[in-house]
């Protein structure tokens, strides 16, 4: 029987040094800015009760399932909307206001297929509830601009599509619920091999082409309104319309880095308006995810609108690291300390520390000893104790 005792989970790793340093920079710093926003951090349970990640009475096929003593089905989080939903619709004094919540939170998320995937990640996010409309809107899009602007990072581009509008279009379309399922899970796999062929059985060939070309291309302001001179007097063309004026709120607020695609679609089945990902230069995946889920609220009993994000740490950390955006690093001395010196070089490492100095007793049995660690360790420098005397010897 294998012994797991020096192994981890496929899916989880730790993590250790300056990539730790750099998680916990960039929760600080996306933290403060959601505060000067008034935004109220939350913490909630890892684990919930099942239901509370079930939309439409359907299961998310990615939870970590759980039974605990009584027998009763608990889940490990999987994303912080529904958890702070939860929360919202079983606290009464929280009723009948424009509520907002930030959070830093692992969410667990078990992949269909693992091929290399994690299945934890820590997210710093926000949630706007009560409010539906397009200040809100551009309220989320604008703080996730900021969020990255916080970290140093200036190379993105921020996708925004519309779940609304490729219902909307579809039943302009003539397609039927079923159908659209079908279609929405090609979209979500990149599938365009099956959502061709679905929609050649279906369409006729104009549009078949309109829609694949749609998950194709995509664009500004002249995009948006070449799709709505194709779309006049049809529902969607008013969705267009809505996602027009974002743009442009967004560009009067200097930020030109937006581009429309209607190809994003989220594992969160409960979105209903506006979807927009975050993507970094040279980073395959989406570093932020959010997007408009005003149903979500019906499935725990209340009428309430929402829209929120979540910025994925662990890879803006990555990114932040391999490209030297924030500066972490701090000058660091390596304390020696002889027997008859260790309460004076106590007291006085002190003084370094004061000054920002990170100062190690690393309790070595040699002033040699003490060097070669300090050079294998990228110790700036080694102060000795001895005789009572003191003497700093740079690292070289």
């Amino acid at each position: 029987m294998k012994n797991y005792k020096l192994h981890v989970p496929e899916g989880f790793s730790d993590t250790v040094g300056m990539k730790s340093l750099a998680k916990k920079e960039i929760e600080k710093r996306c933290y403060e800015l959601y505060r000067l926003y008034g935004y109220t951090p939350i913490e909630t349970p890892e684990v919930e009760y099942i239901d509370v990640f079930s939309f439409d009475g359907i299961q998310k096929p990615d939870l970590y399932n759980l039974i605990n003593r009584q027998g009763e089905v608990l889940a490990l989080r999987n994303d912080m909307t529904s958890s702070i939903a939860r929360y919202v619709a079983s606290n009464p004094k929280v009723e009948n206001a424009v509520l907002k919540y930030s959070y830093v939170a692992d969410v667990f998320r078990y992949p269909r297929l693992y091929q290399g995937k994690n299945h934890q990640f820590k997210q710093v996010g926000i949630e706007l509830i009560g409010k539906s409309n397009e200040y809100c809107d551009v309220e989320a899009i604008y703080l996730a601009y900021k969020s990255l602007k916080a970290c140093n990072v200036n190379n993105f581009t921020i996708h925004l599509g519309s779940q609304k509008f490729l219902d909307t279009l579809f039943t302009d379309f003539g397609i039927n619920d079923d159908l659209k399922q079908k279609l929405f899970e090609s979209i979500e796999a990149k599938d365009y091999v099956t959502l061709k062929q679905i929609l050649n059985d279906t369409l006729d060939v104009d549009k078949s082409k309109f829609i694949i070309d749609l998950m194709l291309r995509g664009g500004h302001l002249r995009f948006i309104e070449s799709l709505m001179s194709n779309l006049k007097g049809k529902e969607s063309y008013n969705v267009l319309d809505y996602l027009k004026k974002i743009f442009i709120m967004l560009k009067d607020l200097d930020i030109t880095n937006v581009i429309f695609d209607f190809s994003i679609y989220s594992y969160a089945k409960y979105y209903t308006g506006i979807i927009f990902q975050v993507y970094v230069d040279k980073v395959k995946k989406a570093v932020l995810s959010g997007g408009r889920s005003d149903s979500l609220y019906k499935s725990f009993g209340k009428d309430l609108e929402d829209i929120g994000f979540g910025l994925e740490i662990d890879s803006l950390a990555e990114y932040v690291l391999e490209n030297d955006l924030i500066d972490l690093k701090k000058v660091k001395y390596l304390s020696y300390s002889d027997a008859n010196s260790f309460v004076t070089a106590t007291i006085n490492n002190e003084t370094f520390r004061e000054d920002g100095i990170i100062v190690s007793d690393g309790h070595f049995n040699s002033l040699e000893d003490a060097t070669k660690y300090a050079k294998e360790n990228d110790y700036d420098a080694v102060i000795e104790y001895s005789n009572n005397k003191i003497r700093l010897w740079e690292v070289k």
